[in-house]
């Protein structure tokens, strides 16, 4: 019996990612066996470091990092992950590719109120570490305090919830870990579009290997792999990395895919948002379409401004340490 050697962080959700991977790849090759190997990344090891202080880790991929290196250092065969957090420019000689179809991409709110972040009360304190997240929700109420969040799905929504009056979370890590009834609000795209990616898993692995390829390759799915193929190709376009103020989102319906950008600025006074409309299979196009529209409006500019803003905030947080 062939076995693969496969890398995952060790939080409960990425081991429970990984489970559905191997099941996944189990079913479509019952012969073959799967050792998980947990690995410890950087954004694993510095849980208490807020994510904007880490400085070139950041664009290194505070999560992907240690996996990659396991990868090539041929410790593991392959390695799981979400695909949002994987770089757009991999190491050389690595491949990543989407597997399974894609969780429901939105984020919600958690919270002790019960209430949708609409009435929230005033100059209500809400827990995320996202610029993204923080930009559009200071679009949206201009009174909201925003705190750091770091640490694992399960404490942050059985101790943060406590501490603050909202949590913001990917609805994808929720529905995997079975804590849906957690959920207070699902939150509408009008006032929050995901990350790239958000909600799709992934592999990672050697380019040489044709045996992994065509193994993985069987479990993936075409319309997911389109839609986060053509966000990964805006957020390029915009020249941003995994935490730009960049919201994504891309979905197929009757063979047509509507593509929505917006991006705001990290205070939350500037924004630049457009939508395409066209075949799923000219998500290409449909993408470089999205990013001259959305870097005409200014969108590149304030992607620009918030790479120089997040660049100071990680300098003068490593100058503290």
């Amino acid at each position: 019996m062939k076995t693969f050697r496969v890398g995952t962080r060790g939080s409960d959700l990425a081991l429970a990612q990984t489970q559905q991977i191997v099941s996944w790849l189990k079913a479509r090759e019952p012969a073959c066996n799967f050792e998980i190997v947990p690995l410890v990344t950087h954004g694993d090891r510095f849980q208490a470091t807020p994510i904007l202080e880490m400085g070139a880790h950041v664009d290194a991929g505070i999560f992907n990092s240690a996996l990659e290196e396991a990868i090539l250092a041929r410790e593991v065969d392959f390695a799981t992950c979400s695909f949002k957090d994987v770089e757009s420019g991999l190491p050389p000689g690595l491949r990543a590719v989407t597997v399974g179809r894609r969780e429901d991409p939105r984020d919600v709110l958690v919270s002790r109120h019960h209430l949708t972040l609409a009435h929230l009360p005033a100059g209500a304190e809400l827990a995320t570490s996202s610029p993204r997240r923080t930009s559009q929700l200071a679009y949206f109420r201009k009174d909201l305090v925003f705190h750091p969040l770091r640490g694992n799905i399960t404490t942050r929504v059985e101790r943060d919830v406590a501490r603050f009056d909202g949590v913001i979370l990917a609805a994808a890590g929720l529905l995997r870990l079975g804590l849906h009834e957690r959920i207070t609000e699902w939150i509408d795209e009008s006032v929050m579009l995901p990350a790239p990616a958000q909600g799709a898993l992934g592999c990672e692995f050697l380019a040489e290997r044709d045996d992994l390829a065509a193994l993985i390759a069987s479990i993936q799915d075409p319309a997911t792999d389109r839609c986060v193929s053509a966000e990964k190709a805006v957020l390029v376009g915009l020249s941003g990395g995994c935490y730009a103020p960049i919201g994504v989102l891309a979905r197929i319906a009757a063979g047509e895919m509507r593509l929505h950008c917006r991006v705001v600025s990290l205070d939350g006074q500037q924004k630049a948002e457009d939508s395409v409309r066209g075949p799923a299979e000219s998500w290409r196009v449909l993408a470089e379409e999205l990013v001259k529209r959305v870097a005409e409006r200014g969108g590149a500019e304030i992607v620009r401004e918030s790479r120089q803003a997040m660049q100071s905030r990680a300098s003068a947080g490593e100058a503290r340490g």
